[in-house]
């Protein structure tokens, strides 16, 4: 006989602990029944799942983009009827940032100007455009397509050989080379933003990506500072990403005379969630603890 359990939660990093057991909080306090999925007991899952002995109303997945074993679980509980949040073909297919420029490029939004350059392996003398690295100005931002977790890989470059140099690094993946945001001043913060989305709502944050402090927009923040196009704009990334979980980091600037929108990490597909009263550089925790209300509330409303 099958054993339901209404969410499955994986996770295996260490400061994952905090944000993980606030939605396990969240759900009990609405009487549904959460599992845990970690390392240890991966092997015992999937057994479980595979034989139909073990189902999952709502998987929530923190792991397969570090283990490729949850990976397979991440296809199989799909395959079983489960609702993943997220599902890995399409967190693969966001943390490629030339595809969600591209895409993005054709609903319209406004980006950063920028070169998408060919991977070093394909094409290790590719000549640069010199008129396109122009409009991008100097110094600019270097950074590979896929690999950029944490900031990985990116680079400020002024030059063509810093180009050069740069791709050699990760020479399989492709790189875009960016022009340097600088986002106008709303009062006494930097208009630049990480906002997380989360079954389709949208949540704001401050982030001041200098300092590495994140605080939370409040509301009067939003009339006095007309942000309500973030939300709409988030909304147009979710539907290029598919992600029911996921943040961007967007900035205002003055542009061809006008305020302008502008994403500058596109997608991040999993959220740093570590709570602000435990780390410097961590999420607000009413912001960590909406999103868990949220992600219970979803699972409430399936049953």
């Amino acid at each position: 006989m099958s054993k339901i359990y209404d969410l499955g939660v994986a996770w295996e990093w260490e400061y994952d602990f905090d944000f993980v057991e606030i939605i396990g909080e969240r759900c009990r306090d609405r009487n549904l029944k959460v599992y845990f999925i970690t390392p240890e007991n991966f092997t015992d899952v999937y057994n479980k799942v595979e034989l139909g002995e073990l189902s999952f109303l709502v998987y929530f997945d923190r792991v397969s983009d570090v283990d490729d074993n949850f990976v397979e679980l991440n296809f199989l509980l799909e395959k079983s009827g489960a609702r993943v949040i997220n599902k890995y073909e399409h967190m693969l297919r966001a943390s490629d940032k030339a595809t969600m420029h591209l895409e993005l490029l054709n609903l319209g939004v406004h980006l950063p100007y920028t070169l998408i350059i060919q991977p070093y392996d394909e094409n290790p003398l590719l000549e640069i455009d010199i008129n396109a690295l122009e409009i991008i100005g100097r110094p600019f931002i270097i950074k590979p397509s896929t690999e950029t977790g944490g900031g990985t890989g990116v680079k400020v470059g002024n030059s063509i050989e810093d180009i050069f140099e740069a791709r050699k690094e990760f020479p399989y993946d492709k790189y875009l080379v960016q022009e340097l945001i600088h986002p106008v001043m709303l009062g006494d913060k930097k208009g630049w933003f990480r906002i997380f989305y989360i079954l389709d709502e949208v949540l704001m944050c401050w982030w001041d990506k200098d300092l590495k402090v994140y605080q939370e927009v409040e509301e009067d923040e939003i009339e006095k500072y007309n942000l309500w196009e973030i939300e709409d704009l988030m909304r147009k990334i979710y539907s290029v990403c598919k992600l029911d979980f996921f943040s961007s980091e967007i900035a205002i600037v003055h542009r061809d005379g006008e305020r302008k929108f502008i994403p500058v990490d596109y997608v991040n597909e999993m959220c740093d969630m570590r709570l602000k009263s435990k780390a410097f550089d961590g999420v607000p925790d009413e912001v960590v603890f909406k999103v868990a209300d949220k992600i219970a509330e979803f699972v409430a409303s399936l049953k």
